[in-house]
């Protein structure tokens, strides 16, 4: 074959043609979604996404921590839930440790703690204030009884200390049945 073939010519050029296309189709869509990325990445809501997933994250953390107790390390709960808390949890976390350590230890009880679900309520970011729902799911045991699950809900209050979100505020919330 020479390469006078009209159809042989005809072929290359549409093939190269083609290919021209498709490479300008792939840079356009590489520059769209290219700026697309960029725009979001210096966008308010992904910092108020990642603040949220922070509250998430720390705030089951901070549920487990108070919720979760062995009555043989008292002292574990209370370096925990000092860890996660603000200065004001912290006094009066100290001015209740004595009789919470009495009654645990006397009871001999054990709990430990699944987070069922966190629904952050309201977030501040910029003023370091948050506050979540929990559910979680305790399994209350005592020497010599059968295990108890205990449905919980829980309301917290965050404030956030340097980079760290810490407990300020937790109480719980009644259940209430589909019946009530």
């Amino acid at each position: 074959m020479s390469s006078d073939d009209p159809e042989r010519a005809s072929t290359s050029r549409y093939l190269v043609l083609g290919t021209a296309a498709l490479v300008t189709a792939a840079f356009i869509l590489a520059a769209f979604f290219g700026i697309r990325w960029w725009s979001a990445s210096g966008n308010d809501d992904l910092a108020l996404a990642q603040a949220r997933d922070d509250v998430v994250k720390q705030g089951s953390v901070a549920v487990k921590a108070y919720t979760e107790v062995d009555y043989t390390n008292p002292d574990a709960f209370f370096q925990r839930v000092s860890d996660i808390s603000t200065s004001e949890m912290q006094t009066l976390m100290k001015n209740s440790e004595a009789n919470f350590r009495q009654s645990v230890t006397q009871a001999k009880t054990k709990v430990t703690t699944t987070v069922q679900d966190i629904g952050v309520e309201e977030l501040d970011d910029h003023a370091g204030k948050a506050s979540f729902l929990a559910a979680i799911s305790t399994l209350v045991t005592q020497e010599g009884q059968q295990p108890v699950p205990k449905p919980l809900r829980l309301e917290v209050e965050m404030t956030r200390v340097g980079t760290d979100w810490k407990v300020s505020r937790i109480g719980s919330v009644p259940l209430v049945s589909s019946g009530q």
